[in-house]
């Protein structure tokens, strides 16, 4: 099916329109926390696990327009790629919602459990396909990378479940609330630090 794609930059355009409609929704269910600006100290929590879930996606987006305008053809892993980009979509707005305080229920745990790990693999799965579309040397350090940090998360999940089983399970508190927070720290932290070593790469390459 994929082989027989005959319009890859309606796949691109898809993307586009796909990241608007997802980040004017995310817009709108994070601004109680957001509005008014003096109001973020009270919510630190939230407001922590919202600046992750914006993070994500808006260096997401630099990255996917910086990989179209070094890629001269879209490769055979078009629909692959898109269904990807839909889940990592899918993802971001999922810790939106977490972080949002809403009434869907307390969410964040999730975030740390299920969500960051999720979001790697995908990372992870696409730059595999990155690189069987291209077969870059820069790429191959992406999914290298990718690798790693799918590693990392799952880590930390499975240390954030520790501590929870530590703690009772407890939901609410201060002892659950400054293992979330510190969480909500690391899964940020651990976000930065994987853009910063792949901008590093791709300029790198560029200079190279």
């Amino acid at each position: 099916m994929e082989k027989n794609v005959k319009h890859p930059e309606s796949f691109k355009l898809g993307i586009i329109i796909a990241y608007a409609i997802v980040i004017a929704l995310s817009i709108d269910s994070s601004k109680t926390i957001f509005i008014p600006l003096y109001l973020i100290p009270g919510h630190l929590l939230f407001a922590t696990v919202l600046f992750y879930g914006y993070f994500v996606i808006i260096t997401g987006w630099i990255e996917f327009y910086s990989l179209l305008q070094r890629s001269e053809h879209q490769g055979r892993f078009v629909l692959r790629k898109f269904v990807i980009d839909l889940g990592i979509l899918f993802l971001f707005y999922y810790i939106i919602v977490g972080g949002s305080n809403t009434d869907e229920g307390y969410l964040i745990p999730d975030v740390y459990l299920f969500i960051t790990p999720l979001l790697y693999f995908l990372f992870t799965l696409k730059d595999m396909y990155g690189v069987r579309d291209y077969q870059d040397n820069m790429l191959i350090k992406y999914r290298n990378m990718s690798r790693n940090f799918l590693f990392i998360s799952i880590l930390i999940s499975l240390l954030y479940l520790s501590e929870t089983y530590a703690t009772g399970f407890q939901s609410f508190g201060a002892i659950a609330f400054y293992r979330d927070l510190i969480f909500a720290f690391l899964v940020l932290s651990l976000i930065v630090v994987y853009r910063i070593l792949r901008w590093r790469l791709s300029n790198t390459a560029v200079a190279t």
